[in-house]
């Protein structure tokens, strides 16, 4: 293997301890353990710590050339007052010494600097051998940078982890044949043919995380991944599109179950889903968005019509608000049975949730993750929820509510909730820790337990956290 230092075996100390002895007299039956078995425990240890032990005795001189798991981290706090230099000789030493047995997993996490090619020579050496996870984290470029070819068409790779805060240069020959767990994280993308080559050339992909990556001057691009089961995309940085206008992502997953999107909507989404989508989780930022990212979420919601189980961010519903003819028109989600809110506080009295709400006919469950209030312009409880929600009037059975301290505005938001969900049956209130003592207690429960109630059957649930004994407490009143 092509390297930049000279290699040495490793040295080894004056004083060596007899092999059968260590420090505590214990490696006598820790030394007659079979070679398969000692690799696997130094498997466990820092790769820097695995090396260190070739000083335990003469058999243990070699045993780490074999571990099948390989950390090189530059960043990590025991190496913080190591020189660059030390790391980049400790990771050349380490792969040269290496015999021929197979790398399970490969973690680098290091500046690249100026060199590049002494970078992707690492790669190719945990390529050669049959590397089956891959995790690489590179940082400090200067222009493009191309990771080795060999890595784009390796048959033994099932996980792939690339951060890398730069624009990769893509190969012309791409086929992950066994790859299953693909993440990018911070990569730009900058040929639209190549990088759609990327996406379809995935035949066993299960897993696929876009993280913080942009799509630079692309206008279209296609993902479509036939066993794609879990899709993630998170892009909350403006591109640096030259058209401003972002790009389309079209995504076809026959087999997708799971998508979750976190940004906001600098470009647009278009999903292309059976009726096998299980979850989504959509969330973005109220703040900083436009009556455009207000269509492109509209446009991806009605994509998402055929999941069973939506979370979506309270800022969801606040975006929607930037083009108001769009509520009206909100796709129906007849297979949902559960749906969460989170984020930030959301208002009862919203019209925009309210609309919503009307688009969920089937919905069993309502998880409300932050506060829900009333705003301070709501006189009237009766006009709140009017009309009412199909599904408070015939499916509606659980509600959780978090974040309850009594206040007269939340008191009524559940007084509605208890009034107007005829088939409900729990009702569950997370207590907010304001060290609320007893008296305040007991003047909650006596004001839910006098709530009227439209469902008989219906039962109020108090929940909360007892920090004086940090245990997880419960009431049904």
């Amino acid at each position: 293997m092509e390297t930049t230092c000279v290699i040495q075996k490793p040295q080894k100390k004056k004083q060596k301890l007899n092999e059968e002895e260590d420090i505590d007299g214990n490696s006598k039956s820790l030394g007659n353990l079979p070679e398969e078995i000692l690799r696997h425990i130094l498997s466990f240890l820092p790769t820097k710590d695995a090396v260190g032990t070739s000083l335990v005795s003469k058999r243990w001189e070699y045993l780490w050339a074999s571990i099948p798991n390989l950390d090189f981290d530059m960043y990590s706090p025991a190496k913080k007052k190591r020189k660059r230099t030390l790391f980049m000789n400790f990771v050349d030493r380490v792969l040269c010494v290496r015999d021929s047995s197979v790398i399970n997993r490969f973690t680098l996490c290091c500046d690249v600097l100026h060199d590049a090619s002494r970078v992707n020579t690492w790669i190719s050496a945990a390529v050669r051998h049959n590397v089956q996870m891959l995790d690489i984290k590179l940082d400090k470029f200067k222009g493009e940078f191309s990771l080795p070819y060999v890595l784009f068409t390796c048959k033994t790779l099932k996980s792939l982890h690339l951060c890398m805060p730069c624009m990769l240069k893509l190969p012309t020959a791409i086929c992950f044949s066994n790859l299953k767990i693909l993440t990018i994280k911070n990569v730009t993308f900058s040929d639209e043919c190549l990088t759609e080559k990327l996406f379809s050339d995935l035949p066993a992909l299960e897993e696929l995380q876009l993280h913080g990556c942009s799509w630079g001057d692309l206008k279209v691009v296609r993902i479509s991944v036939p066993n794609l089961h879990f899709l993630s995309v998170k892009d909350f940085e403006r591109p640096d599109s030259r058209n401003g206008k972002g790009c389309q992502v079209r995504i076809v997953g026959a087999r997708l179950e799971e998508f979750h999107y976190g940004g906001l909507m600098f470009n647009e989404y278009r999903l292309f889903v059976s009726f096998k989508l299980k979850k989504a989780k959509i969330g973005t930022r109220a703040k900083n968005t436009s009556e455009q990212s207000a269509h492109r979420m509209h446009k991806l919601l009605t994509r998402l019509s055929p999941v069973q189980f939506l979370i979506l961010s309270s800022d969801v519903v606040k975006v929607l608000i930037n083009a108001e003819e769009l509520l009206t028109n909100m796709p129906t989600f007849n297979n949902v049975k559960d749906l969460e809110l989170n984020g930030t506080p959301l208002d009862l009295d919203c019209e925009a949730l309210l609309e919503i709400l009307q688009c969920f006919p089937r919905l069993e469950n309502l998880k409300i993750l932050r506060e829900i209030n009333l705003s301070s312009s709501c006189e009237e409880d009766e006009r709140i929820l009017c009309p009412m929600p199909p599904c408070f009037l015939s499916h509606l059975k659980w509600i959780k509510v978090n974040c309850y301290n009594g206040d007269e505005k939340k008191l009524s938001v559940i007084k509605i909730f208890l009034k107007k969900a005829i088939a409900l049956e729990e009702v569950v209130i997370s207590l907010e820790n304001l060290g609320w003592n007893l008296e305040k207690q007991l003047k909650a429960c006596k004001q839910l337990m006098e709530l009227s109630r439209a469902s008989q059957n219906c039962k109020i649930v108090l929940e909360w956290h007892d920090y004086s004994t940090e245990k997880e407490c419960r009431i049904v009143l």
